[in-house]
């Protein structure tokens, strides 16, 4: 695979940049200066730049599985109340889903990223990807890492997203941390890579460390943070800023002329494909026929009428049929009870009649199962009861009795 080209940004218009192959080894020599260097150092190579991890706030969501576009939509509210600014104001980049089952995400004021371009641009730069440099700090299991760069801190817990500190002591870092660790996970180790500003200003609290995890190791980088940051985020990518509207253009037609046999290979498995469809298409067409045929048959034999508009519209009426002034039927039962079960809670048998519809549910656990009991009934529109639960190989099995309210 290529080089991966790091620029850093810094304050005041200046950058620190180099090309790391994808095991993070640095090819060639660090360069420190304006962007118009970093520019000329480029060579056409995928660049990655890394901005100041104390605009990106990176947190955890609990998102259900869609697309990038649909969860960036999401995103918004499910953060809303841990926000300082207005959402309104800031662009969501959706990152990699963690080993606890959560999202990360990243958010960052639209003004930044703006401001960030507008300068990258100036200098003939177009990166592909926009980061937070505290993307670069490693997950090591078991371990707290941190990284120091003068009065700023930069760390990740296991499996958690990273976060960033300006201006805080040591020890107030490690009191924070201590104060977010979910019980039972294993904290037991600290690795601390630290630049020589970074040492001074903390060498008294660098030296405790042992007191307080069974392990401390602590790294002096002669060179800075910023090849270290590089260095992981080229084996292990970060959150990319540049997403929806961001979304870097690519020239597709200086893609493609290279593989251009490729493309002809392609073109042809294409039309081969098509002509597979169409004669699929032409035995799924007879297998509908057929299968039309039988429903006609059997709607004359059942309802009386072998159109299929009028079957459906007799078997709705008959489903729809409300007793006793009920305000729910049996398709708007079914259909409440749909929309709150969940993937892992599954539906082995049911009956309905007069208004009542009985249960037999699979859950993974009683509490599962109360937790369903608990949501149908919380939508008002009917009463709910728990007859019966029994454990089963899959988990609890239970016997639910759902009655639509009465108007």
């Amino acid at each position: 695979m290529a080089d991966t080209f790091f620029v850093r940004l810094s304050d005041g218009g200046t950058a620190t940049w180099g090309a790391f192959d994808p095991t993070g080894r640095l090819v060639g020599a660090i360069g420190h200066g304006g962007l118009d260097g970093a520019h000329a150092a480029l060579a056409n190579r995928r660049c990655t730049v890394l901005v100041s991890g104390v605009d990106v706030l990176t947190a955890q969501a609990e998102l259900p599985a869609a697309s990038n576009a649909r969860l960036r939509q999401i995103a918004p509210f499910t953060l809303e109340e841990s926000l300082a600014d207005d959402v309104e104001r800031l662009v969501f980049a959706i990152g990699a889903r963690l080993a606890s089952g959560a999202t990360q995400v990243a958010a960052v004021a639209r003004e930044r990223i703006d401001g960030w371009l507008t300068q990258l641009r100036a200098a003939g730069i177009a990166p592909q990807t926009l980061c937070s440099e505290a993307d670069g700090v490693p997950d090591v299991p078991s371990t707290l890492v941190l990284v120091i760069e003068g009065s700023r801190i930069a760390g990740r817990e296991p499996g958690r997203p990273p976060f960033v500190f300006d201006g805080l002591g040591l020890r107030q870092v490690l009191d924070l941390v201590r104060g977010r660790i979910v019980e039972g996970s294993e904290l037991r180790h600290i690795r601390i890579f630290a630049d020589e500003a970074g040492r001074i200003a903390y060498a008294a609290e660098l030296e405790a460390l042992g007191e307080t995890f069974a392990s401390a190791d602590v790294k002096i980088l002669g060179d800075g943070v910023f090849p270290y940051l590089a260095a992981t985020l080229a084996q292990r990518g970060g959150t990319n800023l540049l997403q929806g509207p961001y979304a870097p253009r690519s020239n597709w037609l200086a893609m493609l002329r290279p593989w251009r046999l490729a493309a002809c290979l392609l073109a042809a498995s294409a039309a081969l494909a098509v002509v597979l469809e169409g004669a699929e298409y032409w035995q799924l067409r007879r297998a509908d026929r057929e299968l039309t045929d039988a429903v006609a048959a059997a709607c004359q034999r059942v309802v009386g009428d072998s159109s299929t508009s009028g079957c459906d519209r007799e078997v709705r009426q008959r489903l729809g049929a409300r007793a006793g002034g009920a305000s729910e039927d049996f398709l708007s039962t079914l259909a409440a009870i749909a929309a709150l079960r969940d993937s892992d809670t599954r539906v082995d048998a049911l009956s309905y009649r007069n208004n009542q519809m009985d249960l037999q549910v699979v859950a993974p656990s009683v509490t599962a199962l109360d937790e369903f009991s608990r949501q149908l009934e919380q939508t008002r529109r009917f009463n709910v009861e728990l007859e019966a639960t029994s454990q089963v190989d899959a988990g609890t099995e239970g016997r639910l009795r759902v009655v639509g309210v009465q108007q």
